[in-house]
């Protein structure tokens, strides 16, 4: 059911561009072409991430746009699906789930930029990239989480999606996705960890630059915040289902 709720989705989205698929590299290919040349020519990249910046962007845009697209989606689930919803026999949650693989796999359809800018820049991982797939199947589980979380409670408080948005738009500057952990201020750094994304783009970028990552301390932390944003999504989705489903 869900392998056909997500190729139904994908391709109810995309079936109406000509580009179709192509779609899911073209637009945070753009993206990252566009923040390259602003933080590598206009203000310096060096300052900002480590060398090559095109593959360092590249490599942490991507499970952004992920996040960003998955999260955002959530904030409709129950108020989108209402009718379906109503009248299913299915567990509540494959609605979130549904979502959330659906931006997964818009999120490995993209993967060919980071081949891309592997092969412009000559820049070959090392033995660390087979975190790549773990930080990958974190990311999955913490935003199957927090989509429970988001999903349940727009349900009930429509305004919580525009917090949502401002939030997401205010954690693109607070997380490492356009500077290196290092510049991160040494007064902050510790409480740096506290966001669950800081550990899991560490991840993502440990195999192109060893050094480009935390201490062990600091990873226990983030991923400590993880887990507990997956029990509190769990928690509060088992709370607020029956609400959602009697208000459906």
């Amino acid at each position: 059911m869900l392998r056909t709720f997500a190729s139904r989705d994908l391709h109810r989205k995309y079936r109406n561009f000509r580009l179709g698929y192509l779609w899911t590299i073209l637009e945070p290919l753009g993206m990252t072409i566009v923040l390259w040349f602003v933080f590598q020519y206009i203000l310096g990249a060096r300052k900002f991430g480590e060398q090559p910046y095109f593959l360092f962007i590249s490599v942490a845009i991507l499970p952004w746009w992920w996040f960003t697209k998955g999260i955002s989606g959530s904030t409709r689930v129950f108020v989108r699906d209402t009718g379906p919803l109503r009248i299913s026999l299915l567990p509540t949650q494959i609605w979130v789930l549904r979502g959330v693989i659906v931006s997964m796999v818009e999120f490995l359809m993209s993967l060919p930029i980071v081949l891309f800018a592997v092969l412009v820049t000559w820049t070959f991982p090392g033995p660390l990239i087979v975190l790549f797939p773990v930080a990958v199947a974190i990311q999955f589980v913490l935003m199957y989480a927090l989509g429970l979380l988001v999903a349940s409670i727009s349900a009930v408080v429509p305004d919580f999606a525009r917090i949502v948005r401002i939030v997401t738009r205010a954690m693109f500057y607070l997380t490492p996705v356009l500077y290196s952990i290092a510049r991160i201020p040494d007064s902050i750094r510790e409480v740096a960890p506290l966001n669950p994304l800081v550990g899991i783009l560490g991840l993502y970028r440990i195999g192109f630059w060893p050094n480009e990552t935390e201490t062990l301390r600091q990873f226990s932390i983030s991923f400590a915040v993880c887990a507990i944003l997956v029990i509190s999504g769990l928690l509060v989705f088992r709370r607020i289902e029956p609400r959602i489903l009697k208000e459906a």
